[in-house]
């Protein structure tokens, strides 16, 4: 049964800026609009969701850290020898910024902190239906893979009880264990006709490439539930941009998350053997699309042999992928246009907060660009999520 949450306005005197996207909210008439938030964050209560999982994960989930009492690094101390550290800890240069209008207490944001910011705050903001997605799981894959498919569940269990099919202002997506592909279907097959679950997700972390012959299960499970498979991008630090700046790393290691695998889906010809089934690529922006619709074609047409599953270019399926827009690259904002139309994102683009970290988009920053007309805003802020995502059903 859905829950009609209370509906008192938040505003006004919130710091963090909120004052402002409330304002503009008000100014653009948002509350008419249906606008969707396909890409947005809790930091997850590991205290609370260990009582979905067994010991040892349970004892480590419940056991504060000794030296900082944080219940996110539990996932990254010990389990049967596992050592996994969220390697922007270890950047020069600034670390994530807490909203200040969120608690975030040290065991992570409680349901009641949830609810209250995705049926309150965010409709505030103009946004009617919130994708609500893990944080600190999308180091998972850096764990062993019975870690990663215990919290994956656990997660699950976590939203279900709690939000999924009470809150129609909040949904998510399936966090697939993709380290144990076969949990991965069991739980696509245990939860993914659940309310409130619209899709599927793989952390741009993950070592096994979305081309991979692995991953087909998965892809089979989503295809035959209408269920998206979306790339999440992600600070993966370590390696080459060990020693960079926090703003340098930042800047390359997110778009790089996600397009090892989408070079990989594209040139092993997964959308080829899965028609119907919907990419969506989240948290790379979009300045980068250009450069590789332009280079996989010109490899391609060289080396057309070593893609023979290929119907197309390249650059074809790119066009026939969906993004979400986080984080909009605004520094040249006259350049987008070209951007838009290349890849036809009037139609593919799907607009993302990625609240509550510290460079979120609110919904002006896809309304107030110059050269979108007024259906194509209605369609990114919201239409194309409703369809995607099959919102109507849910």
């Amino acid at each position: 049964m859905q829950t009609q949450a209370k509906r008192e306005r938040w505003r006004y005197g919130l710091p963090g800026g909120l004052d402002n996207a409330i304002q503009q909210a008000d100014e653009r008439g948002f509350e008419k609009m249906y606008i969707v938030d396909a890409d947005c964050h809790i930091l997850e209560p590991f205290r609370t969701m260990a009582k979905y999982v067994k010991d040892p994960l349970r004892n480590i989930l419940l056991t504060p850290d000794p030296e900082e009492d944080m219940i996110q690094r539990n996932l990254y101390l010990r389990y049967k020898g596992t050592a996994i550290r969220e390697p922007s800890t270890h950047m020069k240069g600034m670390l994530i910024t807490k909203r200040p209008e969120t608690s975030v207490s040290k065991g992570g944001q409680e349901a009641d902190e949830i609810v209250g910011i995705f049926t309150r705050l965010m409709v505030d903001l103009g946004i009617k239906v919130s994708l609500v997605l893990p944080t600190i799981m999308l180091y998972l894959p850096l764990s062993k893979p019975e870690v990663e498919a215990d919290v994956a569940n656990a997660y699950m269990d976590f939203m279900l009880e709690n939000f999924l099919g009470r809150y129609p202002e909040i949904k998510t997506l399936i966090y697939l264990p993709t380290g144990a592909p076969d949990k991965a279907v069991a739980l696509i097959d245990r939860v993914g006709r659940e309310k409130g679950v619209v899709g599927a997700m793989v952390s741009g972390t993950a070592p096994l490439l979305g081309g991979s012959d692995e991953m087909d299960p998965i892809y089979e499970a989503c295809q035959k539930r209408n269920l998206p498979v979306c790339f999440h991008a992600n600070r993966d630090l370590e390696g080459p941009y060990k020693g960079m700046e926090f703003v340098a790393a930042h800047s390359l290691s997110f778009p790089f998350s996600v397009i090892r695998h989408l070079t990989s889906v594209v040139m092993t010809g997964v959308p080829v053997r899965f028609p119907n089934l919907k990419f969506v690529w989240m948290e790379g922006g979009i300045s980068w699309l250009p450069w590789l619709y332009h280079r996989l074609d010109d490899e391609y047409t060289k080396r057309r042999i070593e893609a023979p599953v290929l119907n197309k270019l390249p650059s074809e399926y790119l066009k026939s992928f969906y993004y979400t827009s986080q984080p909009l690259e605004q520094a040249h904002t006259p350049e987008l246009e070209h951007i838009f139309n290349l890849l036809d994102l009037d139609n593919q683009l799907m607009y993302a907060s990625d609240y509550s970290h510290w460079d979120f988009d609110i919904p002006s920053v896809i309304y107030d660009l110059p050269f979108l007309s007024e259906i194509a805003k209605k369609k990114i802020l919201g239409e194309t999520a409703r369809r995607v995502f099959n919102l109507q059903g849910h």
